[in-house]
């Protein structure tokens, strides 16, 4: 037990609050379409998106550690991992138990919802479990779907699975609105990769920024940002989302600070935390403010 509780720092509690403000989204847009609230649905569903953020950290933890990652790159706030391992490299195996008894976690609140709700969640479920397997040692490795893998895992799978627990179907709605924080938590991870350019370079990743370039992929945590907002002014012209709502696009427009200078600084980004900062709290803010808009609007 006491080796699992100083394992702690791998889960990495500071990028957690991201999977509960998602569910969050998920349940508000079901409650502002007026379905009934459904508590049980509700609390499971916010444990497995935490578990499922857990098992990632976790085996990404142990992963970038085992390759020898960790010992050529230097943490940042945001980047590098926790540099747990590196310091006490006798917890390796179990952080690696740690990510699995997660994912156990996910298995099972996977399957009381296929029993209790059906069989349609299993696509979310497997896409999910998919995205924790083979983020750190596969998808790294290709461009484009280490770009839209973080948006697709916490965006639209948590948002969409939240709506789902509680309503049991889904709605193209709802799959329009995951797509705003998609973007942001795309932009997210393509800035937190930044810092760490050479160092994955070295172990044979080939996310964006390494194939492409930091600039090339300014320019399009530029273009997320742009679409974010289109998606968000389009939502709420069509009255899927309320007029409140566009209290949002004052936390999504810090991306546009933050694009001011990740164009010119490229990986020397991490020599000015705060422009990664902003980014973190634009996207946790963003579908936090959302989800608070929809329930005020209910």
């Amino acid at each position: 037990m006491n080796k699992f509780i100083a394992c702690l720092p791998s889960i990495r509690p500071r990028f957690l609050l991201l999977a509960p403000f998602c569910v969050l989204l998920g349940q508000s847009i079901a409650y502002y379409q007026g379905y009934e609230f459904h508590l049980l649905a509700f609390v499971l569903t916010l444990i497995g998106a935490l578990f499922s953020a857990i098992a990632v950290n976790t085996l990404n933890e142990y992963q970038d550690f085992i390759s020898g990652l960790d010992l050529i790159t230097s943490p940042t706030p945001f980047s590098g991992g926790s540099g747990l391992l590196k310091v006490n490299p006798s917890l390796a195996k179990n952080v690696l138990a740690l990510a699995l008894i997660s994912s156990a976690i996910v298995i099972a609140i996977g399957l009381y919802f296929i029993v209790t709700i059906g069989k349609a969640i299993i696509p979310l479920g497997i896409l999910g479990l998919l995205i924790i397997a083979t983020y750190t040692k596969w998808l790294n490795k290709e461009p484009i779907l280490c770009l839209i893998a973080p948006g697709l895992g916490f965006g639209i799978l948590m948002v969409v699975g939240s709506y789902f627990t509680q309503t049991s179907h889904y709605s193209s709605e709802t799959v329009l609105i995951s797509l705003i924080p998609f973007f942001l938590v795309n932009n997210l991870l393509l800035l937190n990769q930044f810092p760490d350019i050479d160092a994955d370079q070295k172990l044979g990743r080939n996310h964006l920024s390494i194939k492409y370039g930091t600039k090339n992929a300014s320019w399009v945590f530029l273009l997320f940002t742009f679409m974010t907002i289109g998606v968000l002014l389009t939502l709420v012209s069509k009255n899927a989302l309320p007029y409140l709502s566009l209290l949002c696009l004052v936390p999504i427009a810090l991306n546009f600070i933050v694009f001011t200078k990740i164009f010119f600084l490229g990986k020397r980004i991490a020599k000015q935390p705060k422009y990664m900062i902003l980014n973190v709290i634009s996207a946790n803010l963003t579908p936090f403010l959302l989800a608070i808009t929809l329930f005020v609007s209910s």
